[in-house]
């Protein structure tokens, strides 16, 4: 799995790193959408199931980070996939297909690998489970974002609200959304959510990804070791998340249409 980071105020031993980890029973809306995934016998990370009026009533497809469905030291693509609806051990749904990607497990360009960290994924059978809409949405206030996902320290699913978007020169993406919100491993593949204040429904604006870094040559690279309370700075070590924007929703277009068309093939 791979791991993100726990901002803070760069002192580990004061607590204030993760006062925004919130558990999966108080905020049971959205979190009722969520779940993880397991791979060859591993939790890889999170997903979200995901609805669309294009989607096929009969089908469910959930959404994730690319990379948790491949081996991070040899980049091979895992055999044997399913999801977990709500991290609930005894509901696994097996993959039954997998959308196309530009995904590379062994890109050395961390910017680029990172903006296709994206795959949506259609379940063996339709789940009985919440869903939320992806949403293109550029304009975020800060202070409005969650993120979703599992949290390893926990062994459960937590949030991580509250959490501010940043922009960097170092990062520069259109296609990615850089934040600070804590996440353990295991959250990669989690909704980073944009919440009202109105009580309207949260706004799946993006899906978690890992951290950035810049390493000791000046080169930017994901990160997969815990620095619990180390100082959010947009320019050397942050959050990132793949946005919804234009691409991933014709992504999914794509990918509705394949499995219908295979679907009237196999009639």
């Amino acid at each position: 799995m791979a791991q993100a980071a726990i901002f803070g105020d760069g002192n580990p031993e004061n607590g204030f790193e993760d006062q925004r980890l919130v558990p999966t029973e108080n905020r049971p809306n959205a979190m009722a959408a969520v779940g993880t995934i397991i791979c060859d016998g591993g939790l890889r990370g999170t997903a979200t199931h995901i609805k669309s009026p294009s989607i096929d009533p009969s089908r469910s497809i959930i959404v994730t980070a690319a990379h948790i469905l491949f081996d991070a030291k040899s980049g091979e693509k895992y055999t044997s996939c399913s999801y977990l609806p709500e991290n609930r051990r005894f509901s696994t749904t097996s993959f039954a297909a997998i959308s196309a990607h530009n995904f590379d497990p062994l890109n050395n360009d961390k910017i680029a690998q990172s903006e296709n960290d994206i795959v949506f994924v259609a379940l063996s059978r339709p789940l009985q489970q919440s869903a939320l809409l992806l949403s293109e949405t550029r304009a975020i206030d800060n202070g409005n974002l969650s993120l979703l996902g599992y949290n390893s320290s926990q062994n459960q699913l937590t949030e991580s609200a509250h959490c501010k978007q940043y922009a960097s020169i170092q990062f520069a993406s259109e296609k990615l959304l850089l934040h600070d919100c804590d996440a353990r491993s295991g959250a990669s593949g989690g909704p980073l959510l944009l919440r009202s204040d109105n009580d309207q429904p949260a706004k799946l604006v993006a899906v978690h990804g890992g951290t950035l870094l810049i390493n000791g040559v000046g080169e930017a690279e994901t990160h997969s070791a815990s620095r619990d309370g180390a100082v959010a700075d947009p320019e050397r070590w942050i959050n990132q998340a793949r946005r919804v924007d234009r691409a991933v929703l014709e992504q999914l277009q794509r990918f509705v249409a394949y499995l219908a068309k295979d679907s009237q093939a196999q009639k």
